[in-house]
C-alpha cells in the first residue's frame, strides 16, 4: 500500500484534485459521512478518474476518507477514539520537534506572534484565533530538521484543525489559550526545553478536552437529527 504522506510527490493534477478535497473536508462543506464519487469529481474538476483516485487514497490514508467495499469512498466521521488517538501521537511528536527546534526558532518571528497573542479577544474571529495556534505551532514544527517528523505533524495538524472547523461557535476558551502560549513562548525565549516540554503538553491535553466536548456536541445533535427523521 502506498502511504502519501509526502505529497509534494503528487503530480500537479493529483495536487489540484487533492487541494480542492481536502479544502472542502477540513471547511466543513463536504461534512462528514459525504459519499464521494470518482466519477462526479473528475465532471466537476475536469479531470481525469486517475488524479481523483490518487488523491482520494491520499486522504484515506490522512484519515480523512473512508473506503468501503461494495459501497465506495466517504467523508470520514470523527469518533472519540480518533481524538484520543489524535492527540496522544500529537503529544509525541510535538514534544519531539521541540526537543530539536527550541535553540533554533527565529526570536523575531516567535515575538511577533508573542505580540499578536496578547491582543487576541473574546471578540476576535474563529479563523483568526486558528491561524495564531498554527502559527505558533509552526514555529516548533517547522524547525525541528526531520522532513518526515514535519510530515506527521501536519497530517495531525489538518485532523485537528478539520475537528475545530466542525464547530460553529466562536472559542470560548480565549483566556486560557492566550496564557498556554505566552507561557510557552516565555518558556522558549529562556530556552528552558524541560518547562517549555511540560507546558506544551498540559496545553495539548488542554485542547484534547475542548475538542472531545464539541464531538460529544456534534454526536448529540446526529442522533436528534436522525431521531426526528425517525
Amino acid at each position: 500500500m502506498v502511504i502519501y504522506l509526502l505529497t509534494n510527490n503528487f503530480s500537479a493534477a493529483t495536487r489540484k484534485v487533492y487541494d480542492y478535497l481536502y479544502s472542502e473536508i477540513i471547511d466543513n462543506r463536504l461534512k462528514p459521512g459525504t459519499a464521494l464519487s470518482e466519477v462526479e469529481i473528475s465532471k466537476s474538476l475536469h479531470s481525469s478518474r486517475s488524479p481523483v483516485r490518487e488523491a482520494m487514497m491520499a486522504l484515506e490514508n490522512e484519515g480523512f476518507v473512508r473506503r468501503y467495499p461494495g459501497r465506495g469512498c466517504f467523508v470520514r466521521e470523527i469518533t472519540m477514539r480518533d481524538v484520543a488517538e489524535i492527540f496522544e501521537l500529537r503529544i509525541i511528536l510535538e514534544n519531539a520537534a521541540l526537543a530539536r527546534s527550541y535553540q533554533y526558532i527565529d526570536l523575531d518571528a516567535l515575538e511577533r506572534v508573542e505580540a499578536e497573542i496578547r491582543h487576541i479577544s473574546p471578540d476576535s474571529s474563529t479563523k483568526e484565533y486558528v491561524r495564531l495556534d498554527r502559527q505558533f505551532h509552526e514555529l516548533i514544527t517547522d524547525n525541528c530538521g526531520n522532513e518526515r517528523l514535519m510530515s506527521f505533524l501536519h497530517t495531525l495538524s489538518g485532523q485537528i484543525e478539520w475537528v475545530r472547523r466542525l464547530a460553529t461557535a466562536k472559542p470560548q476558551r480565549f483566556d486560557q489559550f492566550r496564557q498556554e502560549h505566552l507561557a510557552l513562548i516565555d518558556a522558549l525565549k529562556r530556552e528552558d526545553v524541560e518547562l517549555a516540554q511540560r507546558l506544551l503538553t498540559e496545553h495539548i491535553r488542554n485542547v484534547q478536552a475542548s475538542t472531545e466536548v464539541v464531538c460529544i456536541g456534534l454526536a448529540a445533535g446526529g442522533a436528534s437529527a436522525s431521531g426526528r427523521k425517525g
